[in-house]
């Protein structure tokens, strides 16, 4: 009997073998897609040490695309807000509180009052749509841009245009002006489809084509000078933006040459200059390519319009640039 109970029994060795195999078990290296993360979040922290807020997005957006995780949409809430992409800012903050779960200590319920704070104050600078669609919608538009019906939408305050298609090639169609701050409901219906016989009259109503072939010299002397007038701005709030970068720079390599302790009131106050001047930096930045690319949207719509006088040139204007549509 003591025999067959030793037999039994593991022996020193084998249970000194198997404490060794358990940390080799439980230390298994992340997997490919673990390890990108860790190394986007590394770059994201170093870009945001150097004030580079919208290259620190850039790797958010990767590591959410990657692994779409609450930590994930927050930090592109709050980069987006910093780079005052309210819209987009609205939209990710909105998911990030959505998708918080309920704090559970201090250091989380602190995080989850912030989270709220900066949501509720972005969506007193934008507004809302809602968009309610006819059956048989294909698609809808808000300015271009693709939504989800029922969903609701963030857009800047002003007036916006809201287009639904149906299966059947039916739309329907609407411009909405907004406010900061406002919530909209917009309800769309088809149109009813045109009689044959209006259709058939429809070329009666058209102007001449003599009357759109005469060149007008007022639009082409003030489409010239505007797009001269455009084009030159925008070159000149480049270098401003160019000045202001080479002033970033030289402040925060102020900040980390080791001259200054961080808790210092000079430290801080070398930090909010840098920061100063990284906005500045992104504000001519962003209003230089938007003059740039008016002025050259300006630019070739006079060109058309002194090539090809029979044709229209309209210019609308975008928060980003320009829109140039031909109609003939």
């Amino acid at each position: 009997m003591r025999r067959a109970a030793l037999l039994k029994r593991p022996s020193r060795a084998a249970t000194f073998a198997a404490i060794l195999l358990l940390p080799s078990v439980g230390a298994a290296e992340p997997s490919a897609p673990a390890r990108q993360v860790q190394e986007l979040m590394q770059e994201a922290e170093k870009a945001a040490k150097r004030l580079e807020i919208a290259r620190a997005r850039e790797y958010w957006a990767q590591i959410y695309a990657l692994d779409p995780t609450p930590m994930a949409i927050c930090q592109l809430g709050q980069y987006d807000l910093r780079l005052d992409r309210l819209e987009q800012a609205a939209e990710e903050l909105s998911k990030c509180v959505e998708q918080m779960p309920a704090p559970t200590n201090d250091l989380e319920r602190r995080r989850y009052e912030v989270r709220h704070a900066d949501l509720a104050a972005v969506r007193q600078r934008v507004a809302e749509l809602q968009v309610s669609a006819p059956p048989d919608t294909a698609r809808i538009l808000v300015d271009g841009r693709e939504v989800s019906g029922g969903r609701r939408v963030f857009v800047a305050p002003g007036q916006h245009e809201v287009t639904a298609t149906g299966k059947q090639g039916q739309v329907a169609h609407a411009l909405v002006k907004v406010a900061a701050g406002d919530s909209r409901h917009v309800s769309l219906s088809f149109e009813v489809p045109k009689s044959s016989s209006a259709k058939s009259r429809a070329p009666a109503r058209v102007a001449p084509a003599s009357g759109r072939s005469r060149r007008n010299p007022w639009i082409i002397g003030t489409g010239a000078a505007g797009s001269v007038a455009l084009l030159g701005a925008g070159v000149g709030l480049r270098l401003a933006s160019d000045a202001a970068e080479r002033e970033t720079a030289a402040k925060v390599s102020r900040l980390y040459d080791g001259s200054m302790l961080p808790s210092s009131a000079r430290f801080s106050k070398v930090y909010d200059e840098a920061n100063a001047a990284n906005t500045r930096a992104n504000v001519f930045q962003g209003l230089g390519t938007a003059a740039l690319i008016t002025g050259a949207a300006l630019g070739v719509a006079t060109v058309v319009y002194v090539v090809f006088p029979r044709g229209k040139a309209e210019i609308r204007t975008r928060a980003g640039g320009a829109e140039v549509k031909l109609v003939w």
